[in-house]
């Protein structure tokens, strides 16, 4: 496979992105042989489906993939499926406890995954702007929680995320 750096509308075309019987992610450029690679966000927070780094499987770059809507159909759903896989990422969706503790704050959540509890130290550290309505939590163990919509959150929850920023 020749290395491409940043794959065009029209590049985009003439390669295939598809799930193997073993499980892996395959690359197919112009129908010749498939090469296993792994897909990397360059900019989650901001752009979670634009500037997708494709790796081969020893990890070196071969292809960055501008924008993923440009794919076609199958492609485009064997990579979101492995993006998703790869950046399983907790939604919060609802707060259920918000409290000082010492120095930090200790919140109660429910995500998408379950319970959680965080423990941060400096909010404004912890709590990151990415875009309207939508926020990336990072607790004292530096896992990350995303937050959307507050406003669309229960009572309860508004009330506690007022407290937060």
């Amino acid at each position: 496979m020749n290395p491409i750096f940043l794959l065009s509308r029209s590049e985009l075309s003439q390669i295939r992105l598809f799930r193997a019987s073993d499980g892996s992610l395959r690359l197919e450029q112009e129908g010749k042989a498939s090469a296993r690679v792994t897909l990397i966000r360059s900019f989650p927070y901001t752009m979670p489906d634009r500037f997708i780094s494709v790796r081969s499987a020893e990890g070196r770059e071969i292809a960055m993939i501008k924008d993923v809507k440009h794919l076609a159909e199958d492609s485009f759903q064997a990579v979101r499926e492995e993006l998703d896989r790869n950046d399983m990422i907790p939604v919060i969706t609802q707060i259920l406890a918000v409290r000082k503790s010492g120095s930090g704050w200790l919140l109660r959540v429910d995500t998408n995954y379950g319970p959680a509890a965080l423990v941060m130290e400096n909010l404004h550290e912890s709590i990151q702007f990415v875009t309207e309505n939508r926020w990336m939590v990072t607790d004292n163990e530096g896992r990350r929680f995303k937050l959307s919509n507050p406003e669309k959150m229960d009572v309860r929850s508004r009330e506690h995320w007022k407290k937060l920023i």
